[in-house]
């Protein structure tokens, strides 16, 4: 036997498997009588209920350390401004923008660990936090179509002013894209109308754009200069595809070739963000029908790299000469259960309760650099999205 086309056919299989929403057991799981996971996945949930929830649904970000409250403009003229203006040059509410700079994000996070939950569960209160949030990523959605089809604006300002916000990000819209394609089993058939005519409008949003953006008005956004937003036009152009039933879609994957390609084995995707948003997108585009056998490769590799930046007691951290510590571990530990179930052999799950166990308390999960004194609402939003995978056990 080729032991390269066994393998080859291993992945294929597993591949088809995952496309296919068939169900993995997985040997490490954890389960309702954890009572030490059990009490912090409780805090980390009235955290966000309680303090980052905004009226809408949306999830606020970047609160005030000192504080652990969104910052106001009188305490944000208190610090070094440099950042700030970068951030968001002329604007009078920089506030209001900080507050919302990685809504979309953390509220995609965190409707898809309530979507979770409630398969886990059944409770009805699980469904309705999803439907909340998911409510909150459309309604930023219509205020973009205001501008043109397909546009989701960081909503700065929260819903209300949304539709005023030039600014946009492959991030921002890569968790709310998995959001938005987890809901749809739970949806009901005008919303599942809606969100397709979404992936499909901003499938074309981008096309027109040669798959470019530009970023805070001055970088150009592409799958080989930021390799992290391969998650969203991966999965945007599978997603579109399915759901128009035109392979013209699939035909535009030909643009990021290369990118992907290259992502494969990648040593500089060791950053957690890039970790969360490619595999997250990846998994999308397999749950959706891509036979591609270069998405759990990287999935694979992602894991692999990512691993590396967990230390002894399962706290991440950023490689430099002297590493910093770095909350957002647990946004590798919310990709175990997929990285477990591509390859069991990486016991990822075992080392995802382990950085669960590791970041308990959200007064200690800042920002890193000169954005230590805010919040990092990503990593809170990830502990609840890995801690109910862990729960369930399998990867659906």
């Amino acid at each position: 036997m080729n032991p390269l086309g066994a393998e080859v056919s291993r992945r294929n299989f597993v591949t088809a498997l995952l496309a296919a929403g068939v169900s993995l057991r997985l040997d490490a799981r954890i389960g309702a009588d954890d009572a030490e996971l059990t009490a912090i996945e409780q805090t980390m949930h009235a955290f966000v209920v309680e303090r980052m929830l905004d009226g809408d649904g949306l999830c606020r970000s970047m609160f005030c350390m000192a504080t652990l409250a969104p910052w106001t403009n009188a305490d944000l003229a208190k610090v070094d401004q440099w950042r700030i203006t970068d951030m968001f040059q002329n604007s009078t509410d920089k506030a209001g923008c900080l507050s919302y700079e990685n809504a979309l994000m953390a509220t995609g996070e965190f409707a898809q660990s309530q979507i979770v939950r409630y398969r886990v569960t059944k409770e009805p209160a699980a469904r309705e936090l999803a439907h909340r949030s998911i409510r909150g990523i459309l309604a930023a959605i219509e205020e973009g179509r205001h501008y043109m089809p397909g546009w989701l604006p960081k909503p700065f300002g929260g819903v209300r002013n949304a539709r005023n916000s030039h600014e946009m990000s492959v991030d921002q819209y890569t968790k709310a894209v998995v959001a938005l394609h987890s809901w749809l089993p739970l949806a009901s058939q005008p919303e599942r109308t809606v969100i397709n005519h979404f992936f499909i409008d901003a499938a074309d949003f981008f096309i027109a754009r040669k798959w470019r953006h530009a970023y805070r008005h001055r970088t150009i956004v592409t799958a080989g200069t930021h390799p992290h937003a391969l998650g969203l036009y991966v999965g945007l152009a599978v997603l579109a595809a399915k759901a128009s039933g035109d392979n013209r879609y699939l035909a535009q994957m030909a643009s990021f070739d290369d990118a992907m390609n290259a992502a494969v084995t990648d040593p500089a995707l060791n950053t957690f963000n890039s970790t969360s948003l490619i595999a997250e997108g990846y998994h999308v585009a397999m749950q959706a029908g891509s036979p591609d056998p270069r998405l759990p490769q990287t999935i694979g590799w992602l894991w692999q790299i990512g691993a590396k930046c967990i230390d002894e007691n399962g706290h991440g951290f950023i490689i430099r000469k002297v590493p910093e510590f770095d909350p957002q571990g647990t946004r590798l530990a919310a990709i175990a259960t997929l990285a477990d179930a591509l390859r069991p052999s990486t016991r990822a799950t075992d080392l995802a309760r382990k950085i669960l166990l590791a970041n308990r308390d959200p007064a200690r999960m800042s920002h890193t650099g000169d954005m230590s004194a805010s919040l990092c609402e990503v990593s809170i939003t990830s502990w609840l999205l890995a801690y109910w995978r862990l729960r369930e056990g399998v990867t659906p």
